[in-house]
């Protein structure tokens, strides 16, 4: 509790420090502006649930995942249908990603040079070792995957490129958090604790194990906690110009390997990627990622 203690001191304080030096003096502007902006984010917030799944979800499904009310709900999903963000599925009941959010995507995905480039190195690696493996850069507290290749042996995990896994749960998180600036590490294990309520002492305890791992042998796993019945080890990088720090998994659907075989094969193979990966994209211009 000491150290969740001085996490919250740490983010407060960083908050403080934060706060403008100037106010505006038109207060009516500035809380219209504010509204606009948390109506942008409830609704931003509410296609992030659907964790770039095109799955169905019913109106009680988003009212659980997202914490808004019923009332909220409704308003927020009629615009989006209407903007063509969301569809109404076959039974007129779900909603779904609709074809703008997709062409989002895909505008993205023919735009960035990350495909391309990373999917030969990736694909090697799942092939050989019958693993997924998947790239994945930070979006608030979630990791979402620039990059996923399977091998065709295995079961597939229920995962792809622009799935979203939680920092907190997944060992790509954790390699991304523990990889932070100590000031930006705080931030975010205080963000973490806070949005895991009463479970955020076991939550953050988890991630500094994981941490441990780090620190001693550059990697770290994590078995049955997101997905039941998988598991997947992780390694921190940083791509491009200017570094843009990501993390790297391989992962499959099973019992965790021998420690061993972990230690000495799948580890050293994990890292020997992430270099391969940072020199052929060490030129390119990180914000295109």
């Amino acid at each position: 509790m000491r150290k969740l203690e001085i996490l919250r001191r740490n983010n407060a304080r960083a908050e403080d420090a934060s706060l403008p030096d100037v106010v505006h003096d038109d207060a009516a502007a500035g809380a219209q502006a504010s509204a606009g902006t948390h109506t942008l984010e409830r609704a931003l917030q509410l296609l992030k649930v659907f964790h770039g799944s095109a799955k169905p979800l019913t109106h009680a499904e988003l009212v659980r995942r997202t914490g808004y009310s019923k009332a909220s709900v409704s308003r927020l999903t009629a615009t989006l249908v209407a903007l063509g963000y969301l569809d109404r599925a076959p039974d007129g009941v779900r909603v779904q990603i609709g074809v703008r959010g997709l062409r989002l995507g895909h505008k993205y995905l023919a735009n960035s040079p990350v495909p391309d480039i990373a999917r030969p190195i990736m694909q090697d690696f799942a092939d050989r070792y019958d693993m997924s493996v998947g790239l994945a850069v930070a979006d608030q507290l979630d990791m979402v995957y620039l990059q996923y290749c399977n091998s065709s042996k295995i079961a597939t995990l229920r995962l792809g490129v622009g799935r979203t896994v939680p920092m907190a749960l997944s060992s790509i998180g954790r390699a991304y958090v523990w990889a932070q600036p100590p000031q930006q590490r705080q931030r975010l294990l205080f963000s973490i604790w806070k949005k895991s309520g009463e479970h955020g002492p076991q939550v953050v305890a988890k991630m500094e194990r994981a941490f441990g791992d780090l620190d001693t042998h550059g990697y770290c796993l994590a078995a049955g906690e997101y997905q039941r019945d998988t598991f997947a080890i992780s390694v921190p990088l940083a791509l491009g110009a200017p570094p843009l720090m990501m993390g790297l998994n391989c992962s499959a659907v099973g019992p965790l390997p021998d420690r061993l075989m972990i230690r000495d094969e799948l580890a050293p193979a994990l890292m020997k990627t992430a270099r391969l990966l940072q020199l052929e994209l060490d030129a390119i211009d990180s914000s295109l990622f």
